[in-house]
């Protein structure tokens, strides 16, 4: 059913529709009594209706409807301080929009009745779209609000409202997921910023937040809530509860909502400031109890919104093969119910291979001192040291340069693997070289 305030505003903007298409073919003037939804503005300096259209409307595009609205000949009238201009709610309701800050793969957003596949970067989201993702679609969607949402491939969310024109007393979002992964970042109202009211429906559960990430899961028989930061007020059915960070909920028809705990954040291996990646290396981590999976997801931007790669398995570690550049990664653990877990995240740089051909080493030791050079190279070079060939055991270090043998100070009484590489540019390296192996003194 309809609630009243919702009639009222698709009555407005039907209205606001049909006299726009009159006025725009000078067909007819239209004027009407003002409205309780009316915005208000009570002019504090001398500016003309096109200055004030400017101001409330982020454009002057419908400066001439206001004006006529108003009982003004010109956008160019130059009103008096005191005076007041009156615009029709319906305007201020353009300004509750969303935008599509990416996309890739298969996406369509459908707009009443006009379908657009796939979207375009940066184009408006208002109430009543839908957006869907196929296998291989991703899309982010942001608010005037600051809130990001990240769809999923294989998501549907249905833009059930937005309200943050300038006139509202909070800013209002409501979402309704019915398939997929949709994840959710609220940021907090600033202190002289509007409070947010942010919240995702799903068939069995909802959520509504205010200065948190969190995400939803909508399968066929369940429903799944994971709370990533803050705190979120989720409810199924007539039980409600309080999710901090690290809790999630899962909800099923005729079940009774559970509440559990996510998996933490695992532990990334073998990362060091500096290092290159390529299609030779592997980014590891440690292994979860409970872990039935780990999810993987690269993106190119900071806020893991713009994904590159996604992938769920059972491996603990992630062959970066990308294109040379700076990514994000963030890795989670994700248990039996399939609740994906707390991440980890960090900031890697990929290198591509642009020398094919294996460095040559040269290794000399002397008691608890180990020499090692490259013949014919001098540049910065990427060392792996360690006791084994397991890629958790090594430790990763930059060198500045080998113009002169690099000295390592290496315990006698037990093994180490050693290689190296080129680094040939800020993302271009060599081959490894082929693993020197330092047996321990007896």
């Amino acid at each position: 059913m309809i609630s009243i305030a919702r009639f009222k505003k698709l009555f407005w903007q039907a209205a606001l529709a049909l006299w726009i298409a009159l006025t725009a073919i000078n067909l007819t003037t239209v004027s009407y009594a003002a409205e309780p939804q009316d915005h208000i503005v009570v002019v504090r300096s001398e500016q003309t209706v096109a200055e004030i259209v400017e101001y409330e409307l982020q454009s002057i595009r419908y400066a001439r409807q206001i004006a006529a609205y108003n009982g003004i000949d010109s956008v160019a009238s130059l009103l008096p301080v005191g005076a007041i201009l009156q615009i029709p709610r319906p305007y201020m309701d353009l300004l509750d929009f969303g935008r599509i800050n990416f996309v890739k793969g298969d996406v369509a957003h459908t707009k009443t009745d006009l379908v657009v596949n796939p979207p375009k970067n940066g184009a408006a989201v208002h109430s009543g779209d839908i957006i869907r993702t196929g296998s291989d679609g991703f899309v982010s969607l942001s608010f005037n609000s600051g809130a990001r949402v990240n769809l999923q491939p294989n998501s549907r969310v249905i833009v059930k409202d937005i309200d943050c024109a300038r006139s509202a007393e909070k800013c209002v979002i409501s979402l309704q997921a019915t398939e997929g992964q949709v994840a959710s970042e609220v940021t907090p109202a600033a202190k002289d910023d509007k409070p947010v009211q942010f919240s995702v429906d799903t068939p069995f559960l909802s959520a509504a937040v205010r200065g948190t990430a969190f995400y939803v899961d909508v399968e066929n028989e369940v429903n799944r809530i994971g709370v990533t930061k803050g705190l979120v007020a989720a409810k199924s059915g007539n039980s409600q509860f309080e999710l901090p960070k690290g809790q999630g909920l899962s909800a099923a028809a005729g079940i009774p909502a559970q509440q559990v705990a996510l998996l933490a954040a695992p532990t990334l291996v073998n990362m060091s400031e500096n290092q290159l990646f390529s299609a030779e290396d592997s980014i590891n981590w440690l292994e979860l109890d409970g872990a039935a999976a780990y999810e993987t997801t690269v993106a190119s931007d900071a806020e893991m919104s713009q994904t590159v790669v996604l992938q769920r398995g059972g491996e603990k570690n992630y062959y970066p093969e990308l294109e040379a550049g700076e990514y994000y990664i963030s890795v989670s653990g994700v248990d039996q119910q399939e609740f994906v877990g707390l991440a980890t995240r960090s900031r890697i740089r990929v290198a591509e291979i642009s020398e094919r051909t294996q460095p040559s080493l040269n290794i000399e030791r002397r008691g608890g001192v180990v020499s090692v050079s490259m013949s014919n190279y001098s540049g910065p070079a990427q060392l792996h040291l360690g006791h084994s060939f397991d890629a958790n055991d090594f430790e990763v270090r930059i060198i500045d340069s080998m113009a002169e043998p690099v000295l390592l100070s290496l315990a006698e009484d037990q093994d180490w693997v050693i290689r190296l590489r080129k680094v040939l540019g800020p993302t271009a390296v060599s081959s490894y070289s082929n693993y020197y192996v330092l047996n321990a003194v007896e």
